[in-house]
């Protein structure tokens, strides 16, 4: 309609592309007669500029022909308006030249505007289209993981994704010493010889991306990073380094399109960026930090899956539990970063020396976990002890020290009547422990009909004991005073203890319990019931109990260091029961942390974040302590209760304790001493400087409920 109203008199209007296509006419009955329209015919019949912009031109029957370009601010022309005036109409346009123009200056503007807002909204649209892929990329990725069997399949899940919401050809995720190689293909877009890109990708792409730290784009068919390390693919890729928490490259994660398909952006960029750092997160879970093998977890599960094979199979392997002996020398003499670098070397060293359908583990510490498929004792003896020589053959160097290392080897037979993984595991490791203590640097075989090893494995009922008290819910909670001896006007901390009770309800010192949870791996379950039943107890009187400022100390063991899901699950029980963190402190022992020095560290780091307190237990044990000291952001330190037994008669003790509180007075750190036994070493321990005391002298453990009850008695006797 405006079209009509402003171009009075015309026979028809029409709207034409760039090549002259036919966009819309407002008589379509006559869309034929200016076809060529937008065409300079030459001739009598060429175009001639009437005026701002606008074209006219004769044509026979003595019709007008007007045009006018239409040009947009970022796309240029566009295409044209064109008018047709027949013989009546043309002898009055003739002289009407500037409302002509005028018309077409009116009806382009308005045009031209609805196109750039079209143009605008369309690109809107794309883009929000583009935002919402990724985000249905980042949050359809799942990164939160607890078991092994979901960190490998939320990795190929990972891959798939790249694939469809990048909409590539090829994905390609690789971490070469980790063994992971999983990739997908799009087999509507796929590249062809995909074999030929996978080694590429594993080896000079991988090996440029590695040693940068650096994403790489290639696009440009002339690009010289494409010659240089993609040569002889017409594709475009997409590299993208996977980082370990050291901010060193583990692998690389890579797309790749067809060129025709897929110009890859900044913003293909970004968002592989992000779908590396899930790679990442996924892959520590279930792997070493420091050697970059799978980590207990990981093995248990690998263990499982092929101890089905051997009942399934008839199928035998090997197990063996590899210990580095004295690694902490190695750690107390040249310091933990020797200590990590020899744990590496032997990590490595191990690698070379199994197939590829072996499976090998740090579990931690200096132990390593190794299963020998499809393989017999005697040969699993061979190799056992080509692993010792082979560590036999290193030394540690550093400065003027030399220190050799040696490894014990425990090995058990894998087969369809093994009971289960645990019990082949804790198999393995007794017989180690044999082999460590008839001497190091042996192998031993752990056989039923061996009477040493047998008792050593009595000790494995207790992990069914254990579990069921677990069940059973029978395990009771008791707790220490920790007073102040300096200023006695601060608020007590109570140290939370945990007992159990057997079959017949009598109850059970943490010496018969405690050793076989750690060596077995139950302490995250029972760190797990302490900390819940904890809070729950102190949330039921915790509006009496907060206010006093009482701090509670609960231990953690070495493995809920390092286990996945184990931060999560304290911040749940906190939020879940209202307890105050600030008054909340954990304790971890010397040897615990240095074990895991790096896990220990953000652990640490992370519980503080949530406004929980920090405590380093029995502190002073190791040579290298103080090292250590400035790495470990802790709150307190608890001085090792050997030092504070002979305080009043060793001087060597009195001078240790001197030198811990002068060092903890400097970096504002509280004071505790263990087995405070007498008035007199309370005295001792007030004019050092040492602000808290705890042993049976100052309170002996009683039931937490009990404890908490007499709390409150005396707060309300305090303020009645």
């Amino acid at each position: 309609q405006m079209l009509r109203r402003s171009f009075v008199g015309a026979s028809a209007v029409e709207i034409r592309d760039t090549n002259n296509a036919l966009v819309w006419s407002s008589n379509p009955a006559k869309d034929g007669t200016i076809d060529n329209a937008a065409n300079d015919d030459g001739g009598d019949h060429h175009w001639a500029d009437v005026g701002n912009g606008v074209e006219r031109r004769k044509l026979p029957e003595d019709r007008l022909q007007y045009r006018y370009s239409l040009e947009m601010h970022a796309n240029g022309h566009v295409g044209w308006i064109v008018a047709d005036y027949d013989t009546q109409a043309s002898i009055a346009m003739s002289t009407a030249s500037e409302a002509i123009c005028a018309a077409f200056s009116s009806v382009a503007a308005f045009m031209l505007e609805e196109l750039e807002l079209h143009t605008e909204c369309n690109q809107l649209a794309k883009e929000l289209t583009e935002r919402y892929e990724e985000l249905n990329l980042v949050y359809s990725t799942k990164d939160q993981i607890e078991h092994f069997e979901e960190g490998q399949e939320a990795l190929s899940h990972l891959v798939h994704n790249c694939v469809d919401y990048l909409n590539v050809g090829f994905a390609a995720l690789i971490c070469r010493d980790r063994g992971l190689f999983l990739h997908q293909t799009n087999q509507r877009d796929a590249p062809p010889n995909i074999d030929d890109a996978l080694t590429l990708l594993s080896t000079t792409i991988y090996d440029w991306v590695e040693s940068q730290v650096h994403s790489i784009i290639i696009n440009e068919a002339d690009n010289d990073l494409r010659d240089r390390l993609f040569a002889g693919r017409g594709e475009n890729l997409l590299a993208y380094p996977i980082m370990d928490d050291h901010g060193t490259a583990i692998g690389i994660l890579a797309v790749v399109a067809r060129r025709e398909l897929h110009t890859f952006s900044n913003g293909d960029r970004n968002l592989l960026d992000v779908m590396a750092k899930k790679a990442s997160r996924i892959i520590h879970t279930h792997h070493d930090s420091l050697t970059g093998l799978i980590n207990r977890s990981g093995f248990e599960s690998s263990l499982l899956g092929m101890l089905a094979h051997t009942r399934s199979k008839n199928q035998q392997h090997c197990l063996l539990h590899v210990d580095i002996d004295q690694l902490h020398v190695v750690n107390d003499l040249m310091g933990h970063q020797e200590g990590d670098m020899l744990i590496r070397r032997i990590a490595k060293q191990l690698r070379g020396l199994l197939r590829d359908s072996d499976v090998l583990a740090r579990l931690g510490g200096d132990e390593f976990a190794i299963v020998l498929s499809n393989c017999d004792v005697k040969v699993g003896i061979t190799i056992a002890d080509n692993i010792r020589e082979a560590i036999h053959a290193k030394t540690v160097v550093s400065g003027n020290r030399q220190l050799g290392v040696t490894a014990s080897v425990g090995l058990v037979a894998i087969n369809r009547e093994t009971d289960g993984i645990m019990a082949a595991m804790a198999s393995a490791e007794i017989a180690c422990r044999a082999a460590k203590e008839g001497g190091n640097d042996r192998t031993k075989v752990f056989e039923e009909d061996n009477t040493e090893l047998v008792q050593r494995s009595e000790e494995i009922e207790w992990i069914g004991r254990i579990q069921e008290a677990l069940r059973e819910n029978r395990f009771v909670l008791f707790c220490q005073p920790v007073l102040p001896i300096r200023d006695e006007s601060k608020p007590a901390h109570c140290e939370v203890l945990v007992r159990m009770l057997d079959e017949a309800g009598d109850l059970l010192s943490p010496a018969l319990f405690m050793p076989a949870a750690e060596r077995y791996q139950l302490m995250p379950l029972l760190d797990r019931w302490i900390i819940r039943n904890t809070f729950a107890e102190l949330s039921k009187n915790w509006g009496e109990l907060g206010p006093s400022g009482a701090v509670f100390c609960i231990n953690l063991s070495g493995q809920s260091l390092t286990n996945a899901g184990f931060l999560p699950f304290i911040a749940e029980e906190l939020e879940r029961y209202s307890v105050s963190p600030n008054q909340i402190c954990f304790e971890i022992t010397e040897t615990a942390a240095i074990s895991n020095i790096d896990e220990a560290v953000e652990f640490i780091t992370l519980l503080q974040e949530m406004g929980c307190r920090f405590a380093l237990d029995d502190f002073g044990a190791g040579l290298s302590s103080f090292g250590y000291l400035k790495v470990l952001p802790v709150n307190y330190l608890k001085i090792d209760g050997c030092f504070i037994r002979e305080l009043n008669t060793d001087r060597f003790s009195l001078s240790m304790v001197n030198a811990i509180c002068q060092i903890g007075r400097t970096m504002g750190l509280s004071m505790i001493a263990e087995f405070v036994s007498d008035d007199e070493t309370v005295e001792k321990l007030r004019e050092i400087g040492v602000d808290y005391g705890q042993g049976y002298f100052l309170g002996k453990p009683q039931p937490l409920e009990e404890l908490t009850d007499r709390l409150i008695a005396d707060i309300r006797a305090a303020t009645a």
